[in-house]
This record gives structure tokens, C-alpha cells and sequence, in this order.
């Protein structure tokens, strides 16, 4: 009997402990707006119309930086999101432009709670297409 009221002492210990952090009872602040550090369209990554990019992370008061997923738009179009993995000193990633020429391209940080963060400064890309 001792050890059930010590594990419900821990678990609402738990409950509270993430009450108080906002976690469970509803994160609304965005996380802080991400960096493009370098964006590139170049001729000579396989596929067509490639779009290289590199992300300065964010940081959020909740999420932790490592579970932080960056949107990125080209044209205000959503091409895809790039996850940051942790394991290098930017978020890294490739996609696929949707039509070749100039592209002015912008990322989001999305936190856990589906918080978006401001855009992050644009950089123009030119797409090549096959």
C-alpha cells in the first residue's frame, strides 16, 4: 500500500511539474523566429528543381530546440518541413522547389503545440529546372 501512494505522490508531483511549465496546459507563445543562413538552387544536386538550405534554430519556452520542425515556404507556398535532428550546428535539409526561376524563400518554427513563429528573414533562390 505504501508503494501505490508513493507512486501516485510522483505521478501527480509529474502532473504538476508540467502544469506549471505550460506544457500541459496550453502553450500558446510561438517560438522565436528562425535564420536562413544559406539557401541555395544549384544546377549540380540531383532532381529537379533543388532548394538546399540551412536554418539558424530557434528557440522556444517550451519545446525543447531538438523538437522544434521548420516550415519552409517558397512564394508563400509551403514546400515541406525539415526536422531538427540535433546532430549538426544548423537544421539542414533539401527540397523541391514547385517552378523554376527566382523564389523568395522564408521558414517558420513550429513548436509541439503547433505554435508557428514569425518569418524568418527571405532570401531569393533561383530554381532550375531539368
Amino acid at each position: 500500500m505504501t508503494t501505490s501512494i508513493r507512486v501516485a505522490a510522483i505521478a501527480a508531483a509529474t502532473i504538476l511539474s508540467t502544469l506549471a511549465t505550460g506544457a500541459a496546459a496550453g502553450d500558446t507563445r510561438p517560438p522565436t523566429a528562425p535564420y536562413i543562413i544559406y539557401a541555395s538552387g544549384a544546377r549540380w544536386i540531383p532532381g529537379c528543381m533543388p532548394l538546399t538550405i540551412g536554418i539558424q534554430r530557434a528557440t522556444d519556452n517550451v519545446t525543447p530546440q531538438s523538437s522544434l520542425r521548420y516550415e519552409v515556404f517558397a512564394d508563400g507556398v509551403l514546400l515541406g518541413s525539415l526536422t531538427d535532428y540535433a546532430n549538426n550546428s544548423a537544421v539542414w535539409g533539401g527540397l523541391q522547389f514547385t517552378h523554376a526561376g527566382p523564389n523568395t524563400v522564408t521558414v517558420k518554427a513550429v513548436d509541439a503545440a503547433g505554435n508557428r513563429s514569425a518569418s524568418s528573414n527571405a532570401d531569393v533562390v533561383i530554381a532550375y529546372a531539368c
